[in-house]
């Protein structure tokens, strides 16, 4: 695949008059996990059916690969949306099988790529029993699976962990890094902040219908850093109380998190005093974590609009 581009260029999206999307620019590249991040009502389920065609865009466009996307057939695009939409009385097996060949795959085809994922999900011994059979996280296997059966160029992914147990979200993650592999592109939303930051190489966060972040995660995490730093050792660290220049912001007896209240305190300085009183296991910057993050530029941002 020479490119995988999707681009949004300066698009809008009003309901009765209320602005859900406003002037929203992304540009998302295959071979990178793109979170699309989020308080609810920010405008993030209708960016994702704007991508998927299902809705039109008031102003701007939406290209893929420098085409417009409603010229291009949805069978480059899967859709895992948080409204699930399951046929219940159908089998699992049929579902899977109709919802491929929907996609332009055969008969055949769907029914082996359907088996296979089943059997990856822990589920090939379900194929005959019905949907309505099934307890809410097996149905989140099969309607992960209907998104991507048909191998698309484009997977967007709405809440995709929600209802999996430990062991099926480790699959769901192996998966999606085949997928970044093959450089498809991949669009993840979630409220999961720590499966973001596990997953996500791009961060755009999206907050009362605006970008208010957008960028290469460990960037981001750079950015924000704190001048924070944590040390650990198997001696106390009762003495740090008395360093000049330090901030204590966590302390147990082993270990400690601070912060440099004083730009004149040299970092190499302060590990080599550390070092003379106690055995350093670890010693390291401290950097916020995406919840972090995510919660200090929404609180901000509420805020700064009031």
């Amino acid at each position: 695949m020479a490119q995988n581009i999707l681009q949004l260029k300066k698009v809008s999206k009003s309901f009765a008059g209320t602005v859900v999307v406003g002037d929203l620019n992304l540009k998302v590249k295959g071979g990178e996990v793109f979170g699309l991040l989020g308080p609810n009502g920010a405008g993030k389920t209708t960016t994702m059916r704007m991508i998927m065609n299902i809705i039109r865009p008031d102003q701007g466009e939406i290209l893929y690969n420098d085409q417009p996307r409603h010229k291009i057939k949805n069978l480059h695009f899967g859709y895992l949306p948080e409204e699930r939409g399951l046929y219940p009385r159908a089998t699992v097996l049929e579902m899977l099988v109709y919802f491929g060949t929907l996609n332009n795959l055969s008969a055949r085809r769907a029914e082996v790529e359907a088996i296979r994922y089943l059997d990856r999900l822990g589920m090939v011994e379900f194929t005959d029993a019905q949907i309505n059979q099934l307890s809410k996280g097996m149905q989140q296997k099969i309607q992960f699976i209907v998104a991507f059966l048909h191998d698309p160029d484009v997977l967007i992914l709405d809440e995709p962990f929600s209802g999996l147990d430990p062991i099926n979200q480790i699959v769901l993650r192996e998966i999606l890094q085949e997928y970044k592999q093959k450089k498809k592109i991949l669009i993840i939303s979630t409220h999961q902040m720590e499966q973001a930051e596990q997953l996500c190489d791009h961060i755009c966060l999206i907050n009362q219908s605006k970008v208010i972040l957008d960028g290469q995660l460990s960037r981001i995490k750079k950015n924000y850093r704190e001048n924070a730093f944590f040390v650990e050792s198997d001696d106390s660290l009762e003495f740090m109380q008395e360093i000049s220049g330090i901030s204590i912001i966590e302390q147990d007896n082993n270990s400690c998190k601070f912060t440099v209240a004083e730009q004149r305190l040299k970092i190499p300085v302060l590990f080599e005093n550390i070092q003379k009183k106690a055995g350093i296991k670890r010693f390291e910057i401290v950097e916020p974590s995406l919840h972090d993050i995510f919660i200090r530029l929404v609180q901000a941002e509420t805020e700064g609009g009031k």
